[in-house]
């Protein structure tokens, strides 16, 4: 784990205050034993975090609703490799008729 210092040094415009307004506002959630540890995913948050409002010019109100999304995507993601693993575990003849099934329903 890594302390705000880690952090810090790693993300480009961030400062140890700015992460803490972070913290504050629920954006970024290290684990807490007294002292806050912070992981790679914090990193890559506090990241997307400076560049949605220093790179793209999105204002700070607007980034908890862009970060639930961008949340609700990932976990569709997830959701999505669990089925592929599913029907790759499948006999190979119901994996084609779920497969052809699937074509089906795109075309409409």
């Amino acid at each position: 784990m890594l302390t705000e210092e880690d952090v810090v040094a790693r993300v480009s415009r961030l400062t140890v205050t700015r992460l803490r307004v972070f913290v504050s506002q629920g954006l970024i959630k290290p684990e807490e034993d007294g002292v806050p540890a912070y992981s790679e995913a914090d990193i890559a948050r506090a990241a997307l975090i400076c560049n949605l409002e220093d790179e793209m010019g999105f204002d700070e109100e607007d980034v908890p609703v862009l970060l639930n999304l961008i949340d609700q995507i990932h976990g569709l993601r997830s959701e999505l490799r669990g089925f592929v693993e599913v029907i790759d575990a499948l006999p190979p003849d119901v994996r084609t008729t779920v497969r052809l099934r699937i074509e089906q329903w795109r075309r409409g």
